[in-house]
């Protein structure tokens, strides 16, 4: 290995005609920015503890259950009133008209 830094490393070897095609100055500026942060986000994991990342991941689950939850009741609510709209009888529901059909008769006195 030489004392050299890296970058300049990795300079010279470019200059020597390491590759047959030029590279794009854009292309090769995006592909080390894309490695700086993705360095930068290594470096910024290595201060979280593991138990920290194993609690979070629990709160971010449950706290999205939580909202599965919610949704579901929504649309089971949704879904009855829809049934009930229509006058379809759900399994819980009760008739959305009362029965003109039964055993007993009334008598009504129109004047």
């Amino acid at each position: 290995m030489s004392d050299e830094p890296k970058f300049e490393q990795a300079a010279s070897s470019q200059a020597e005609g390491a590759s047959s095609e030029p590279e794009m100055p854009l292309a090769g500026f995006l592909h080390h920015q894309r490695k700086a942060a993705e360095a930068a986000l290594k470096a910024l994991g290595a201060f979280i503890p593991p138990d920290f990342r194993k609690y979070s991941r629990e709160a971010r689950e449950e706290y999205l259950k939580s909202f599965k939850v919610l949704i579901e009741g929504a649309r089971a609510t949704v879904e009855r009133e829809i049934k009930r709209a229509r006058g379809e009888k759900g399994d819980d529901d009760q008739p959305s008209r009362p029965s003109t059909t039964g055993k007993t008769k009334v008598k009504v006195e129109v004047n």
